[in-house]
């Protein structure tokens, strides 16, 4: 049984109370199901919150710092899920957590994305490669591969993984940003094995 369910589900199933709103009320207030976003609840709350991301904003993948994290690129621990979605911008705090997310250009969506099978439900992860470019694409000051390795630095990101070549490359000319394009270039000359 999914954990996830709809206000409409939800009243379809209670149609023989005489106030199926009441019922979901009294639902809620029991901890039975808890409600994520408008018209959508979960119930238990047994549930990866990473697995209920894109459920709660979608298209959607979990990104940012919040990959970077799973990936264990990054030391520190991260507060809420952050992920990235085709529409635009937005937060949703939650019984179960913090959830933002950014907007990424259409055309770099689907490039690097991972499924996680997960005991309950599956979800969609970005790959190392996609979470660094997802990442410094939100850095307007980049402007030269010198300022790349000072953010990595500043990231403490100081051993990169192996990268998908194919990735960063799609990403470097499908986002059209400065700062995924000289990370590209800091890749292929600093990092790129002969």
């Amino acid at each position: 049984m999914c954990p996830l369910v709809s206000h409409g589900q939800l009243k379809d199933a209670l149609a023989a109370y005489g106030n199926p709103r009441m019922k979901i009320s009294r639902m809620m207030a029991a901890g039975e199901i808890i409600p994520l976003r408008r018209g959508l609840y979960l119930r238990g709350n047994a549930v990866n919150p990473l697995a209920l991301a894109s459920a709660i904003y979608g298209p959607s993948y979990v990104s940012f710092e919040t990959a970077l994290a799973w990936h264990g690129l990054i030391p520190e621990r991260v507060e809420g899920i952050q992920s990235a979605a085709i529409k635009r911008s937005a937060d949703f705090e939650t019984p179960v957590g913090r959830f933002r997310y950014r907007a990424v250009p259409a055309r770099v969506f689907a490039v690097g994305i991972e499924r996680v099978d997960d005991e309950e439900m599956p979800w969609l992860l970005a790959s190392p490669t996609k979470a660094i470019c997802d990442r410094i694409s939100l850095e307007s000051s980049i402007r030269s591969q010198q300022d790349v390795r000072d953010w990595l630095v500043s990231m403490r990101m100081d051993g990169l993984p192996e990268l998908d070549c194919e990735q960063l490359e799609a990403c470097a000319k499908e986002y059209r940003r400065p700062a995924v394009r000289h990370l590209a270039r800091y890749v292929q000359k600093h990092l790129a094995t002969p």
